[in-house]
């Protein structure tokens, strides 16, 4: 007796999905069919569970199989957005000079450096006191104007430059920037196009503009860097 309910049942949900479908469109019929196809292996996997011939795991796999297909369909709709929010991607910025090798996060809104010569070398800007961010002012002044220049941008950030300025500069400064230093500047790869470089620029000349708490020399740099690749 069961099994005769089931049988009609089964009979009354066949000639019901085909009277369903005859009245669709062909748009229509496409996402009808497949989610009746993930409704059929549900239900079948249910009832090898319940009667013992599959695994509850197996049953949850065999019913993720119809959805594959619309999964894969909406990872290819979303590339195109994932692809548009990997620009907003922050890269940080390297400017590198004779004595120092300063990196400009974004993302966390952090400016950090390394001494490479002298006997401070391989130490951290953030590790120096002011006393010794000083001294080291002092030193780079009148031997190495680029570094002065670059130090004192990362003393304005920490808030220790003083009434000192950093003398002034252009982009006219860095007629020999190379292309990778140009490319380090502006925190982007190699394979950058010209529509990356000028959004990047722009970007950077907005957050390091003197009048934002940036420097004539960062300024300066972004803007050589943005004449280099263009």
């Amino acid at each position: 007796m069961p099994r005769l309910i089931l049988l009609v049942a089964l009979i009354f949900i066949i000639w019901y999905w085909w009277k369903t479908i005859k009245g669709l469109s062909i748009e229509e019929k496409r996402p009808f069919l497949w989610r009746s196809a993930f409704w059929v292996v549900l239900a079948a996997s249910l009832l090898l569970v319940l009667s013992g011939r599959m695994h509850w795991v197996g049953a949850g796999l065999a019913a993720l199989i119809p959805l594959g297909k619309s999964l894969l369909a909406f990872g290819f709709r979303a590339l195109p957005i994932l692809r548009l929010l990997g620009r907003f991607k922050t890269t940080p910025s390297q400017f590198k000079t004779t004595s120092l090798s300063v990196t400009i996060n974004f993302s966390n809104s952090q400016m950090d450096g390394e001494v490479l010569i002298g006997e401070l070398a391989g130490k951290k800007l953030s590790e120096l006191t002011d006393d010794q961010l000083e001294n080291l002012a002092a030193q780079l002044k009148d031997v190495d104007r680029e570094s002065y220049a670059l130090l004192y941008a990362y003393r304005m950030r920490r808030g220790n430059a003083g009434q000192q300025s950093d003398g002034g500069f252009n982009s006219d400064n860095f007629t020999g920037l190379s292309e990778s230093e140009a490319y380090e500047i502006l925190g982007l790869d190699q394979t950058a196009s010209k529509e990356d470089v000028i959004k990047a620029h722009k970007r950077l000349v907005q957050r390091l503009h003197p009048d934002r708490g940036g420097s004539d020399y960062l300024a300066a740099k972004i803007n050589a860097a943005k004449d280099r690749l263009s």
